[in-house]
């Protein structure tokens, strides 16, 4: 090699290392995780993208896509009372009562409401278990080759698992569709029930406390500790994660998000709440 080309790849080298050691590898928890460039679909950071791990609420992703591509936000249904048979994380819904879907869509994905879940897949689906044997067709038809869904709410069942990689085939394509994006990134919503009027608080502690926090879907039960599709856009660039088995899904989802803007040359505003480690409180399967 001549001398100039050596130093021409000397030169690289340095600047490769530079750019290393002032954008360390994010330190996370998460067994598994992918984080993504929108724009450019770049894989800026990965961890076992491919490992399966229960997906807990991330499933309702899916769940509210079928119901979009199916029925859209259009139209009233009736509960039935094998809807209600679910476990925490619900409205309550009560056998009998008309509801609106795109309420039902907004409970499920804000709320991650379980009884929703399970009224959302008999009503379009005829019972939950054909809504299922539809899910998993979609996924396949999506590329998610290594998921296998058994519920449409994600609450823990024998054989259920996705990946990070399949998770954002699902993601990016909830994201594709504006309504659906808008209601993932929405604060809250009143809902109206037979119950009465309840405020529907998102279950994602990042809106509002992480700038350019956008849209996203919690997951957590005991024995798929945390799991988190989300999104955040600052300076017209659009970072996309997904994240399984997580200690902790709100530091690990700070330090993947400030690692790939720091890449793309976007600094963390010091507006942003500091990096805590948070306890797992969730409600199961939100």
């Amino acid at each position: 090699m001549r001398p100039k080309s050596l130093a021409i790849a000397a030169g690289c080298l340095v600047a490769s290392c530079l750019v290393a050691a002032q954008n360390p590898a994010p330190r996370i928890d998460a067994k598994a995780c992918l984080l993504v460039n929108a724009n450019t679909g770049e894989i800026l950071f990965a961890r076992e993208p491919d490992a399966k791990y229960p997906p807990a609420s991330t499933t309702k992703l899916l769940t509210a896509l079928l119901v979009y591509e199916r029925v859209g936000l259009r139209g009233h249904f009736t509960i039935a009372t094998d809807d209600t048979r679910v476990e925490p994380s619900h409205v309550p819904l009560r056998p009998g009562e008309d509801v609106a879907v795109r309420d039902m869509v907004q409970s499920l994905l804000i709320g991650s409401d379980n009884d929703t879940a399970m009224a959302l897949a008999r009503h379009v689906g005829g019972s939950a278990t054909r809504f299922v044997n539809i899910m998993n067709v979609r996924a396949r038809q999506l590329g998610c080759t290594s998921t296998v869904f058994k519920n449409p709410n994600g609450l823990p069942a024998p054989g259920q698992h996705t990946t990070c990689r399949d998770l954002m085939r699902i993601f990016d394509r909830v994201l594709a569709i504006p309504p659906l994006r808008d209601i993932c990134e929405m604060r809250g919503f009143y809902l109206s029930t037979d119950a009465g009027r309840q405020w529907v608080k998102n279950h994602n502690r990042l809106l509002g406390q992480y700038q350019g926090m956008g849209p996203a879907k919690t997951g957590w039960t005991v024995s798929s500790r945390h799991t988190f599709a989300a999104a955040a856009r600052r300076g017209g660039v659009e970072l996309r994660l997904t994240l399984l088995n997580s200690t902790d899904k709100w530091s690990d989802s700070r330090a993947l998000f400030d690692y790939g803007f720091a890449r793309a040359g976007i600094g963390t505003a010091a507006s942003a709440t500091p990096r805590t480690r948070q306890s797992t409180k969730d409600s199961a399967g939100s």
